[in-house]
């Protein structure tokens, strides 16, 4: 997934209405602090401790995600605001192929496509309770002295280009049915579940999940893991590829 933009907030979220994701520990300070950067704010505080309570909740690793569906665009001459209205996403263990996964992921991308037949994408989508969150998105830059606004950064709580994974890490608590947890499998010792995700292979290594570290990924550690079977990989490769796991497991906050 990756953060919307202001350049992102376009008709076609309304008529496409993909599935978003909401950190909504991030909304309240993001309003604060765009009102601090746009010199609004009715600084009733001297503006150091401001900057020292922002700094604290920059160092908070709270996170609390939501699926939301946009609702409406409001644009004024100085910033674009987005309505979004929260809505119930389970990914369910019905998702044990590998197509499955792709149909998931293209019915998070354009959910409209799939609505008369809820088979075609194997999740479950309900309205959520009556929650709208506004997103403002600036058009202009801060008004507030270069300093101030080095100082400061209204934090990115919205994103779009929804993958399973990164729906089974931020909605479903990591719960993987595939490797229960682990984010690893052993591709010739599942019982022929990895033969559904296209990941088997032999036996005695560890391959990241096709499921919750997402298939394209699996693919490349499965190309790696199959080119060094027989022989150990050199240690600048191991290095990498121990790398990429990690990065991959702390982009979706399983670090």
């Amino acid at each position: 997934m990756r953060p919307l933009e202001a350049v992102d907030i376009q008709q076609d979220l309304l008529s496409h209405r993909p599935i978003l994701l909401l950190d909504t520990t991030k909304v309240a300070i993001r309003f604060v602090i765009q009102l601090v950067l746009a010199g609004a704010f009715p600084v009733l505080l001297p503006m150091e401790l401001w900057l020292n309570i922002i700094d604290q909740y920059h160092k908070s690793t709270a996170r609390n995600f939501v699926a939301v569906r946009a609702t409406s665009i409001s644009i004024t001459p100085s910033s674009k605001i987005l309505r979004c209205r929260e809505v119930l996403l389970d990914v369910s263990s019905s998702l044990d192929n590998a197509q499955a996964v792709i149909d998931a992921e293209d019915f998070l991308d354009h959910p409209r496509d799939h609505e008369e037949d809820s088979q075609d994408h194997n999740l479950i989508l309900a309205e959520g309770p009556d929650k709208i969150y506004a997103i403002e998105f600036p058009s202009q830059g801060p008004t507030r002295t270069s300093t101030m606004t080095a100082a400061l950064s209204a934090p990115k709580c919205l994103f779009t280009a929804i993958t399973v994974p990164d729906v089974i890490a931020r909605l479903e608590d990591g719960d993987c049915w595939v490797c229960q947890g682990s984010r690893w499998i052993c591709p010739g010792c599942t019982g022929g579940v990895a033969q559904e995700f296209d990941a088997f292979m032999g036996c005695g290594v560890n391959l990241a999940c096709p499921l919750c570290m997402g298939l394209d990924f699996m693919q490349e550690d499965k190309e790696f893991l199959q080119k060094y079977y027989w022989d150990a990989p050199p240690v600048e490769a191991k290095e990498a590829r121990d790398a990429g796991i990690s990065a991959r497991r702390a982009e979706l906050g399983y670090a």
